[in-house]
């Protein structure tokens, strides 16, 4: 009886779950004869030069044994099966396979493997560190501005509501005989204060950004009634066709949630009038002489009322710390950040606390560390211990894209955060694949016996009716490397230990061909319709290695290392698709475009326009 990658996976889990005193029963564990390794797992990492290699075979009258080997290296099992060896790591070639073999006498071959990882990694749940790095460039800024002001409750009739008393009991008009003349001074209803609009310019400079209010049209109207004195009802209309009001704002990570921005406005806004006007209109009588001696109060209007009122409502304080200006800003840098939404359409929890915010002209970037794990794992996928680790700097951002385009916003992602990705997804259940048909360019076919015979002769004494399927099973996460594609695409991607096995349809469980590939592909990037789409460039065949683990149908090795590839490729496509779209959500109302996706320095990078969303 065969045993499949699975079934090894599941045998060699439960040999280490007992003492070691389980492998003195050898052939009575009531398994099929096999050889498996016990040591070290399948995945693992070592930054070693060598590993120790421990194993056991089961089943087998050691009489009927003609050798064994690891990496074609004979070693010697003890009487209760039991071996071990040293095996040198190749920390150029990242992916070390160990293959253990037993020989019967008779030439027979049976064999088991796991793959190491010849590099540094990151445990499960750890943070990638410098792992993210959104930038916000001036004009995405600017596309920005409309929601910071939507944010900021800038209403003048509600800062000083019609009927609030400005001037009390006046005198304008004193004579020796004293004061002859006094009145009071309201706000008037008829307009309320208003102002047409306001706009928010928010300018990047090196280590703060400018955030300049202004206000257009601003109109006060105020009522002057006479207390003492001539009687006579006067309305003073003020208007200030721009009103300036320039502030500076340093933004820095949150102290007590450190995934968004904590902006903080640096010292009091002033305000500064332009175009200010005024006009008198008073009845009663004498009006046109009260007229004049009331135009020498606007100034004190103007000074000592107006301004102080938009000054003390745009310095003030809020319960979280905030200005009402800081607070919009806040609120939208809140809402670009990328841990909820993106990991949400990535199907991954995502976290990415700032370590880091930096301000300079050109525009804003958020730097943050990067845990990513599965938030609803396959129960039929691999759990992982840790994901690949490569040391990388930020980069940092011009005003172009790579391609000389300008853009927006920029999204870039270190290799060991898109190999944390890789392993969230991994456990998610990417990449386990059914491959039912093929598509030789007429479009696709059922794959049978009599098909693979072809490629295959092996599976000549099959009936040529009989339908089969390819599945494929990732034993372990692909990973980047940190290196451009073999053919100069986004990234190389390793595919390790991926387990593909021949099956008839009518049942699976009958294993026809087991292999274990390693591939070396290049990641392909694309970004269309709002989505983020990953597919992967056919591998040469000099980039594909495999090790055959069962073979019942004595299939020539040599003829499967050859047509392996021409395999491979019928099957990456599909393999290709099975990497996925991931739907990037629009931000704050405003949907993505693509200007260009490639590198940034080391980091896989996305550069986008914003628009409004229709």
């Amino acid at each position: 009886m065969s045993m499949s990658q699975k079934g090894r996976e599941r045998w060699r889990s439960w040999l280490l779950g007992f003492a070691a005193g389980i492998v003195l029963l050898g052939a009575g564990c009531g398994g099929p004869p096999s050889i498996l390794i016990l040591t070290p797992a399948n995945g693992s990492f070592n930054l070693g030069a060598s590993v120790t290699v421990t194993g056991i075979v089961i089943g087998i009258d050691p009489a009927a044994i003609a050798d064994v080997r690891v990496n074609g290296v004979s070693v010697l099992p003890l009487s209760d099966g039991m071996f071990s060896t040293s095996v040198a790591l190749d920390a150029v070639a990242i992916v070390n396979p160990i293959v253990a073999e037993v020989i019967g006498n008779g030439g027979s071959i049976l064999r088991d493997r796991v793959t190491v990882i010849a590099g540094d990694s990151i445990p499960d749940g750890d943070f990638s560190e410098d792992g993210i790095a959104l930038r916000i460039a001036e004009p995405g800024l600017d596309e920005l501005e409309p929601l910071v002001t939507s944010l900021v409750d800038l209403d003048l009739a509600t800062l000083v509501p019609p009927g609030t008393l400005i001037v009390d009991d006046f005198c304008y008009l004193d004579s020796f005989l004293g004061c002859i003349g006094r009145v009071d001074a309201t706000v008037h209803n008829s307009p309320p204060p208003s102002v047409s609009s306001f706009t928010l310019d928010i300018d990047p400079a090196t280590n703060f950004v400018e955030g300049d209010v202004t206000l257009f049209d601003m109109l006060f109207t105020i009522r002057v009634v006479a207390v003492t004195g001539i009687g006579f009802t006067c309305f003073i209309d003020l208007d200030s066709a721009t009103t300036l009001i320039p502030g500076d704002y340093a933004l820095d990570p949150d102290a007590v949630d450190p995934s968004n921005v904590d902006v903080t406005q640096l010292g009091n806004v002033s305000v500064s009038f332009g175009g200010f006007s005024d006009s008198t209109d008073c009845d009663g009588f004498l009006g046109f002489i009260v007229e004049a001696f009331i135009g020498l109060v606007i100034g004190d209007l103007q000074n000592d009322f107006v301004k102080p009122a938009i000054e003390g409502f745009l310095n003030t304080i809020d319960a979280e710390g905030n200005t009402p200006i800081a607070s919009g800003i806040e609120v939208t840098l809140d809402g670009i950040e990328i841990s909820g939404p993106i990991g949400e359409a990535l199907g991954v929890s995502l976290e990415t606390p700032l370590f880091d915010v930096l301000e300079d002209v050109d525009g804003i970037t958020l730097g943050s560390d990067a845990r990513i794990t599965a938030t609803m794992p396959d129960p039929l996928a691999v759990d992982l211990t840790a994901s690949y680790h490569v040391d990388q700097v930020l980069p940092t951002f011009g005003t172009l894209a790579p391609n000389g385009l300008p853009y927006e916003l920029g999204m870039c992602i270190s290799a060991s955060a898109f190999n944390q990705l890789l392993k969230a997804e991994i456990e998610s259940g990417l990449l386990i694949t059914r491959i039912s048909e093929f598509d030789f360019g007429g479009g696709p076919v059922p794959i049978t016996a009599g098909l693979l015979a072809a490629l295959l002769p092996a599976f000549g004494v099959l009936d040529p009716l009989a339908v089969l399927q390819i599945d494929i099973y990732p034993t372990m996460a692909p990973f980047v490397t940190g290196e451009l594609g073999p053919g100069g695409e986004l990234a190389t991607l390793r595919l390790a230990h991926l387990n593909v096995e021949i099956v008839p349809t009518s049942d699976p469980s009958v294993t026809l061909l087991d292999l274990a590939v390693d591939a070396e592909v290049g990641l392909i990037g694309s970004f269309a319709a709002g989505e983020l789409t990953f597919s992967i460039a056919p591998p040469a065949a000099m980039d594909i290695g495999f090790t055959l683990l069962e073979n019942p149908l004595l299939a020539n090795e040599v003829t499967v290392d050859l047509l392996l590839p021409q395999l491979l490729a019928l099957a990456l496509p599909v393999l290709g698709d099975s990497l996925g779209s991931f739907p990037l959500p629009d931000l704050l109302g405003l949907s993505l475009s693509l200007v260009d996706i490639d590198r940034n320095g080391e980091f896989i990078s996305l550069f986008l326009d914003l628009s409004p969303t229709p």
